[in-house]
């Protein structure tokens, strides 16, 4: 008789922990969802600039984000960059992007033009491998915006990139 009254109490403890186990995590659920909406986009943004100050990039030079353009700005779109890759030999890449230029009046799409030979130029040496993985479409951007820099550091403000078709 004594033995089944402790086989009843074994099974409730079970559950009560259960219980307390899944209130708890409820609780820190709870608790780290409301820190996370105290979080405004003004914080994470005064806190970015802070975090690549003491970096350099890969040639040296501080690395500086993608500069603000002004009211005069506006969107060049370049023709689609059609490519083979330098490794495999049979893997081709088409890009569709654009370039935002900024206090240029005359010869947009010349220069626009230009980069896209850059970007050709620099395509053709890149592998497939570079591109892969989670951080590839990144690289590329970054690439991009460094070779247009280079081209035109004071116009060219960003390259966006609408489209990337690797086969």
């Amino acid at each position: 008789m004594a033995s089944s009254e402790t086989a009843e109490k074994k099974d409730g403890g079970g559950l009560i922990g259960f219980v307390i186990v899944t209130v708890l995590a409820i609780g820190i659920g709870a608790g780290f969802g409301i820190f996370l909406d105290g979080m405004t986009a003004v914080d994470v943004q005064a806190k970015a600039p802070d975090a690549n100050a003491g970096k350099a990039d890969e040639h040296g030079g501080p690395k500086t984000p993608v500069q603000s353009a002004g009211a005069s700005a506006k969107l060049v779109a370049m023709t689609p960059i059609v490519v083979n890759l330098a490794e495999p030999q049979d893997a081709w890449i088409r890009i569709e992007a654009s370039l935002l230029i900024d206090g240029m009046e005359f010869g947009a799409d010349i220069l626009a033009g230009q980069v896209a030979e850059d970007f050709v130029a620099y395509l053709r040496t890149a592998t497939l491998s570079q591109f892969s993985g989670p951080s590839g479409f990144q690289n590329l951007r970054e690439d991009f915006i460094d070779r247009a820099a280079i081209r035109d550091r004071e116009h060219i403000k960003d390259v966006i990139i609408h489209g990337v078709v690797i086969e």
